[in-house]
């Protein structure tokens, strides 16, 4: 382990910044799921749990960088962009199939 630096903190207040804008994004998945605006429930709910696990996931990246944990973080980097690009797939099939029922 190595001591602190300006790069680590740096760092760590990105995955904070990523784990509060997950849960921002889950928030409205959350809402679009009770508004009843999709005809398919399951894509936004989907796309909440899937923003959810994004969220812990750069909450504990962020919160491990931040107590001087450094560790080779590619299992979470890739973890994380899988994560995203599902949210975006399911975000773009809803607006799809919004469209088709419209």
């Amino acid at each position: 382990m190595t001591a602190p630096t300006l790069a680590m903190e740096r760092t760590a207040l990105a995955w904070r910044r990523t784990s509060l804008g997950a849960a921002g994004c889950a928030l409205l998945f959350a809402h679009q799921v009770t508004r009843g605006g999709w005809p398919i429930i399951m894509l936004p709910l989907a796309a909440s749990l899937a923003a959810l696990l994004l969220s812990f996931l750069g909450w504990s990246r962020g919160r491990a960088l931040h107590r001087g944990q450094v560790t080779a973080g590619a299992r979470v980097v890739v973890t994380t962009t899988l994560v995203v690009v599902v949210i975006a797939l399911i975000a773009i099939s809803g607006v799809l199939v919004d469209r088709l029922f419209d």
